[in-house]
């Protein structure tokens, strides 16, 4: 049975953006089984001269090496609380990593918009995505606690850089680099994290160092701002395994305990428009304000205020669900300002369906910041049952030359693809094409990792859909024979979990199958593998 969160606690996780568990299955036992395998693990990596150790021993290949890890999950307060944040038939991500304290700082940032991305999407505020943090041990101040800005989900730096580029980190500061992390001066270090801190003009952050005992589960809103701090010299090693869940399916109802109507009481002022909205996509409630400011007023935070202010105004501006809020919004979608179109996309969202037929011309604007965020709007005001929005998204994702304006198209889409009374059939089969080999070419290799965050896209896209409307048997044999030939271990990972949870899988597919498996080299666990002294 799972343990649901209750309706504090889902607001407590909205607003802070984290919530701690203790998963009372597993004992002490399984704990310490647990720590070893990290250190087990580590002394693979210092005796191993792979320049791809990162990923190939203490990353994506965990669940292999511990099979047990899987114990973690399957524990009804972990379990329950992944089900009220994500909903039903929620998904592990293939990416996984533990981490190892150190003596450096690692700066604020948030986890790529795909893992070990550096061309990714913009952040979605609802709960799509969660990441899951594991301590097999006690976690001190002293031996590297995990460090998080509570609330900070909902705010973030510009995406882009001034030539329309993309950042490829995203830290809250990005000259906050190795040098800064690995000083002797440690007041420096602090100086230089409390500045970065500041840097994102919300006064009254809390940090917090989460000081927890052996066992402990943190599930985070992904997009939160956090880091691990430095452990100091003699202390033990601290290990914290970290994983990644997505979402596949639209809330029909609240998918946790609910009991009672959403109390604000106890959230941030500037964030409460934003978890009101979500609380309410969330339970499935529709929500009209009667009255929440001038709109003249809301106007110029927009497109004058900070962070916090723009972010903040488009939702208030969505919530009153007019039509000239809606133009407000429309018209910030083409503002030069990077941070500006973002905040509108989340106002558009709060007032849909209004202004879509808008939104679908600047999806082929000339300008490809306003396309980037264009796309990725039509795919959070949820107008699935929009045939000219569904068309437009898989001819942008198919036909524009940006990579990115093609990645969030599909990615769009897939949400949309939550939706199970609508047939989609058609374009899961044209996505399916867009996979083969050739068709999107690799993009990134952030990491030593030569992969296609598009391809990346389809495939989470796909997924989706997977989980919401049968696939045929002809559909899943592509599949399966593409992913054969993909080099991307993460579009390999998604295809693998479309076919699991298929009804329809033919004896060819289950003949690519095997295949696939005979050829991989299966990962020895650490505890077979301990280095000879």
């Amino acid at each position: 049975m799972k343990n649901l969160l209750n309706d504090d606690q889902y607001t407590q996780y909205l607003s802070e953006g984290a919530i701690v568990l203790q998963p009372d299955s597993l004992g002490a036992d399984f704990h310490d089984r647990l720590y070893e395998h990290g250190q087990n693990i580590y002394s693979l990596v210092e005796s191993s001269k792979s320049k791809t150790a990162h990923l190939d021993i203490i990353g994506d290949n965990l669940r292999g090496r511990i099979p047990e890890i899987d114990d973690i999950f399957k524990d009804p307060n972990v379990a329950g609380a992944l089900e009220s944040i994500l909903g039903e038939n929620y998904v592990i991500h293939p990416h996984n990593f533990v981490h190892k304290s150190s003596l450096i700082d690692q700066g604020f940032h948030q986890d790529g918009n795909l893992p070990w991305n550096e061309r990714g999407h913009y952040r979605s505020h609802r709960p799509d995505w969660a990441l899951l943090f594991y301590y097999p041990q006690d976690v001190t101040i002293e031996n590297g606690a995990t460090e998080l800005i509570l609330g900070t989900q909902y705010w973030t730096k510009d995406f882009e850089k001034d030539d329309g580029t993309w950042h490829s980190q995203d830290s809250i500061d990005r000259s906050f680099g190795r040098e800064e992390m690995g000083s002797e001066d440690l007041a420096y270090r602090d100086r230089r994290l409390s500045e970065s801190v500041d840097s994102l003009g919300v006064p009254d952050l809390e940090r917090k160092y989460f000081v927890v005992p052996k066992g402990t589960v943190i599930i985070c809103n992904y997009d939160i701002l956090h880091r691990g701090s430095r452990s100091l010299p003699g202390e033990a090693d601290r290990f914290m395994y970290k994983f990644h869940f997505m979402r596949t399916r639209e809330p029909k109802s609240p998918a946790w305990s609910h009991q009672q109507d959403l109390n604000l009481e106890t959230v941030r002022e500037d964030i409460q428009p934003v978890v009101r909205n979500i609380w309410n996509w969330s339970a499935n409630k529709d929500w009209i304000a009667e009255s929440l400011g001038n709109l003249g007023e809301l106007q110029n935070m927009l497109l004058s205020g900070d962070e916090r202010d723009k972010v903040r105004s488009a939702y208030l501006l969505g919530e009153m669900k007019s039509d000239t809020a809606a133009e407000v919004l429309i018209t910030a979608l083409t503002d030069e300002k990077e941070s500006v179109r973002r905040a509108a996309c989340y106002g558009l969202r709060a007032c849909s369906p209004l202004g879509v037929t808008d939104v679908l011309g600047l999806a082929s604007d000339s300008r490809v910041g306003v396309r980037r965020l264009a796309v990725y709007a039509l795919g959070t005001i949820q107008n699935s049952f929009n045939p000219q929005v569904v068309a437009g998204l898989l001819k942008a994702g198919s036909e524009d030359k940006d990579d990115l304006v093609r990645s969030n198209a599909v990615y769009s889409l897939g949400q949309l693809f939550r939706n199970k009374d609508v047939d989609f059939q058609r374009e899961i089969s044209s996505l399916i094409g867009r996979l083969k080999s050739g068709v999107e070419p690799n993009n990134t290799d952030v990491a030593m990792f030569p992969r296609s965050t598009v391809r990346q896209s389809i495939a989470y896209a796909l997924l989706q859909a997977a989980s919401n409307q049968q696939f045929t048997s002809d559909q899943i044999d592509r599949l399966l024979e593409i992913m054969s030939d993909d080099d991307d271990r993460y579009v390999q990972g998604f295809i693998i979990e479309i076919a699991r949870q298929s009804n329809n899988l033919s004896n060819e597919a289950v003949s690519t199958l095997l295949s696939v498996l005979s050829r991989l080299r299966l990962s020895p666990r650490p505890l077979q593998l301990k280095i000879a002294s």
